[in-house]
């Protein structure tokens, strides 16, 4: 039996398998071979906090309940980000 849904209510555009699926891939962001300095680590990590900003601006539009500063945490390399294994089904 189908399930009732709101249809006047506005859907978001991303769930919480692609917050978690996009922290994985900015976690995996990488030096290249001429950044492997001090500068250049820190210039990476620069580069993967606004990366994950800007992601964490266009998630908190599309959903109020979004929380930025836990989805730039998970960004961080080594954080935990519960990924769905099974391809999302439940």
């Amino acid at each position: 039996m189908p399930r009732a849904t709101h249809t006047l209510l506005p859907r978001n555009r991303f769930a919480k398998r692609h917050y978690e699926a996009i922290a994985t891939v900015i976690q995996h962001l990488t030096l290249s071979d001429d950044e492997h300095d001090e500068q250049g680590l820190a210039e990476i990590e620069a580069r993967r906090q606004a990366i994950a900003r800007e992601f964490a601006n266009l998630f908190a539009s599309d959903n109020g309940q979004f929380k930025r500063e836990r989805f730039v945490r998970a960004c961080v390399p080594g954080a935990n980000v519960r990924t769905r294994s099974n391809g999302g089904a439940r």
